[in-house]
């Protein structure tokens, strides 16, 4: 199938090449490395860390091979999801006292995840994981064995999620020593893989489906459902919207799907620990207020905010769309944000607080501050899917009208908030510039610190801010840069090893709105 679901043999033979010289991880004799972080184990008993490749022939390890994959999944998606917030302008002045690491990097952290307390690495252990899913679809294939479906529908799930995080944040990507992929193509091996989920679901049973349940606990209880809502955002993040809402209204209210974590900084949530939460495992992240020019009252001033490279139109201050402290809601109209993007706060009279962005004054590295709430513990849960961003996107295909804000309000019902009603309601139902500002917050609020927003702000990147490598946060001591980054690129050694790439190919893959600056 090539470049849609199942691994050609091209594709296959290349992946443990790529293992090794990619990602860093070194083959022992031949063998598949089988990464278990955290003693990951979806068998529920010790599991060895590296098997040989005379052992995967014995049908037994198919259960290991794709708890390995998940494991590896899990344990980048938390230091990917950490990253994202950085990305979403979660962050205040600095990240901590060790760096300024989550802000806007132009690529992403390799080497091993959760290496350390201060670890944000995940790209090495993705790619691992794509190459592990890779191979371990065409062993398990090739097994007899009575589960083999449902094994498989689980590794599809694992890989679809890998590579919708390379299709909808980097500019280009390769696999397994391939050629040059666009995000779109990406984005469309990733549906391929979701479809073979499905397909594998329904062999077992085309009207039901199965959970997933680990040692850590449940990460579904619905596998078609969660397959269905990745499936959705994979199309919502490549252009297809209608297709995204007709996967999207499939999945029900209240579903969700978990990355799992736990407590100790082999399983921790990194959001958690990034924002000062956890004991002091990590040293400070600090929840950020609405961007500003500086002004002598200003604590979150940016020297220059720079202009949109495409547009050239200079961002205003305040900037549209920032801003976590405080964030409130109108309760006679529900509004949530102006109408140029500015996000109400419990200053504006009339209004309730946002409890889906509940933050506290808390004990960090650099003292008192603000700290995230949502993640209290480094063992929190971080959503893999959520259904209220299903109902978000087809309230986005559904357009500017009743049945786009009825949409909202399932949303704001199920977190006890005011609906968007009386004449806020009028006018985003008239106004699709006004619908759009809705949609957007919304997504912003309701998926606060899952890794989504940076997705949205990517496809509405005229009007969501990005630092482009223009403006620093200003200290009286120094000066440190925000970076660069909209989409990400693949680290350098991705571009000098591959020979179908090359140095000059970095950022060529997405539009010049999309790209990184200064790499």
């Amino acid at each position: 199938m090539g470049f849609y679901g199942e691994p050609n043999d091209t594709e296959r033979e290349s992946i443990m090449p790529r293992i090794k010289t990619q990602t860093g991880v070194a083959a022992l004799a031949g063998a598949l490395l089988l990464v278990m972080t955290g003693c990951d184990s979806l068998l529920e008993v010790d599991l060895p860390s590296a098997v040989t490749s005379d052992a995967l022939d014995d049908p037994g390890t198919a259960s290991l091979q794709v708890n390995s994959v998940a494991a590896s999944v899990e344990c980048a998606y938390s230091s990917f999801a950490a990253q994202a917030s950085g990305m979403e302008d979660n962050f205040q002045r600095y990240v901590g006292v060790a760096g300024n690491y989550a802000q806007y990097p132009v690529t992403p952290g390799g080497g091993s995840c959760d290496g350390d307390a201060y670890s944000t690495e995940w790209v090495n252990p993705l790619l691992t994981a794509m190459g592990q899913g890779y191979d371990s679809w065409t062993n398990i294939n090739a097994y007899t064995i009575p589960e083999k479906n449902q094994l498989l529908a689980k590794l599809a799930l694992y890989n679809s999620l890998t590579l919708d995080v390379f299709g909808e944040f980097f500019c280009e990507f390769a696999i397994n020593a391939g050629p040059k992929l666009t995000p779109n193509q990406t984005l469309d091996i990733a549906e391929g893989w979701a479809d073979s989920a499905i397909a594998k679901i329904n062999a077992v049973s085309p009207t039901g489906t199965f959970p997933i349940n680990t040692q850590q606990g449940q990460v579904t209880d619905d596998l078609r459902q969660t397959v269905l809502g990745l499936r959705s955002r994979i199309r919502w993040a490549s252009g297809d919207l209608a297709g995204a809402a007709a996967d999207a209204a499939q999945v029900t209210d209240g579903h969700m799907a978990w990355i799992l974590r736990e407590e100790g900084e082999d399983r921790r949530n990194m959001v958690s620990s990034y924002q000062g939460n956890g004991g002091g495992v990590q040293a400070a992240g600090f929840l950020q207020g609405q961007v500003k020019l500086k002004t002598p009252a200003d604590a979150y001033g940016i020297s220059e905010l720079g202009s949109h490279p495409v547009t050239t139109v200079a961002w205003p201050s305040p900037v549209p769309f920032t801003g976590y402290i405080d964030l409130a809601i109108d309760t006679a109209t529900g509004r949530a944000v102006s109408d140029v993007g500015d996000p109400l706060t419990l200053a504006t009279a009339g209004t309730i607080k946002d409890t889906r962005v509940e933050h506290a004054i808390g004990t960090t590295g650099g003292g008192p501050d603000y700290i995230i709430q949502k993640y209290t513990s480094l063992a929190d849960d971080i959503p893999m899917i959520n259904w209220r961003e299903m109902r978000l996107i087809e309230a986005e295909a559904a357009g500017n009208g009743a049945a786009g804000v009825n949409l909202v309000n399932r949303v704001r019902a199920a977190d006890g908030l005011p609906p968007v009603k009386g004449t806020y309601r009028a006018l985003v139902e008239l106004n699709a510039d006004r619908f759009d500002d809705l949609i957007i917050e919304e997504r912003r609020r309701a998926l606060w610190l899952e890794a989504r927003f940076w997705s949205t702000k990517i496809l509405n990147n005229e009007k969501l801010w990005f630092p482009r490598d223009i403006g620093d946060w200003v200290n009286p001591i120094s000066t440190n840069s925000l970076g660069g980054a909209v989409r990400m690129l693949m680290p350098t050694a991705e571009y000098e090893i591959n020979p179908n790439l090359s140095l000059t190919d970095r950022a060529t893959g997405c539009p010049v709105g999309q790209r990184p600056s200064s790499f």
